[in-house]
């Protein structure tokens, strides 16, 4: 089944760390960026869908007008009729209980919300808007208006983080009860202020973190079913987990990347070009048969549950790989399913590398 993605560039202010497209939201310019999604998604009526996700950017950042706008015309645009999840992020200095209704009264039923750290110092050495009390009240808002699968984002190895501070950070945000919990490394991207400033990171202590989180959700109750996501008991994202399997996925919005009939796109980083609907795809490239085996065993080893079926390393250089880790006993064969062994999930991308 396919799955769509809407991006929203826009937000108040970008953080530190940010290097994804976004602009600063203004009234006008998003009016036109939605009547130009709603354009784009019109190519592909009626396409059935079984997951919606709308990321950004800060999607929440856009008006009620804007918001029950998009999600109207989604809804009719494409076949929702076995639509199992339909996610929005929010930040929590945009969130307001109309908001809320809008998107639950349009069939939204997951939310995901960038908390990043319950620690406002940290918050403010990311260029993040809001401080805790603002997401607490956000997170009471949504679940006052009705949703009961919440995700929360948090970042570790964050400037001056010790690990008692990131405890504390994970304690706190397991007060909250929400449905699953994503966890994200701190990385220095050029071109961020945060790159700017020569701010550095510990591997070693981001690995001491990562492993005590890890430690903290299982005792909590919280399945680790993806490298960085967990999820109580059938609350795992559909719409990411289809994505770990390689499934195709309609994208919209400026800046956003799709596959879908067998290609692979970028739509262009323009809100400008976007609007005009010229030249949108800046990248495409068409998936054949030996980029897919490649694709699926990148993506589906990062569901740790999960992972690949063997019959997908049919190259003699997968095959060889996958001897090599196997005797070093990083990687596990399990009912003919390739896995990440337990010792070689924080060190993952070193082993996924090697079947590019």
């Amino acid at each position: 089944m396919t799955g769509l993605y809407i991006h929203i560039p826009f937000c108040k202010q970008k953080c530190f760390y940010c290097d994804f497209f976004s602009v600063k939201y203004d009234n006008a310019l998003a009016d036109k960026y939605v009547e130009a999604v709603i354009s784009h998604a019109g190519q592909y009526k009626p396409v059935k869908v079984s997951t919606i996700y709308i990321g950004g950017g800060t999607p929440s950042v856009l008006s009620e007008k804007q918001i029950a706008q998009l999600l109207t015309s989604i809804n009719k645009t494409f076949d929702i009729s076995l639509l199992t999840e339909f996610t929005c992020e929010l930040n929590p200095e945009s969130v307001t209980p109309e908001k809320l209704k809008i998107l639950k009264d349009n069939g939204v039923n997951r939310l995901s919300i960038g908390l990043q750290s319950s620690q406002d110092k940290d918050l403010q050495a990311l260029g993040r808007i809001h401080n805790f009390d603002t997401f607490a009240q956000a997170f009471k808002f949504a679940r006052e208006t009705g949703f009961n699968n919440i995700n929360l984002d948090l970042i570790y190895g964050l400037p001056n983080q010790t690990l008692s501070d990131w405890q504390k950070n994970l304690n706190e945000a397991l007060q909250f009860n929400s449905e699953h919990i994503s966890l994200y490394p701190l990385t220095i991207e050029p071109n961020t202020p945060l790159y700017a400033n020569g701010t550095s990171t510990d591997d070693t202590l981001q690995r001491r973190m990562y492993e005590a989180a890890a430690e903290i959700f299982k005792k909590a109750g919280f399945k680790h079913y993806e490298i960085s996501n967990w999820a109580k008991a059938g609350k795992e994202s559909i719409h990411n987990s289809n994505y770990w399997r390689n499934a195709e996925y309609i994208a919209l919005g400026a800046g956003a990347s799709g596959y879908y009939n067998k290609k692979r796109y970028k739509i262009v980083e323009d809100i400008e070009k976007y609007i005009k609907q010229i030249n949108l795809f800046i990248d495409e490239e068409v998936i054949t048969d030996d980029i897919c085996e490649t694709e699926t065993i990148i993506l589906g080893l990062r569901l740790l549950n999960e992972g690949v079926d063997v019959k997908y390393f049919k190259s003699a250089a997968h095959k060889a790989a996958l001897e090599r880790f196997l005797s070093q006993k990083l990687l596990v064969l399990k009912n003919d399913r390739i896995m990440l062994a337990k010792n070689a999930v924080f060190t993952s991308n070193q082993i996924l590398s090697e079947f590019v």
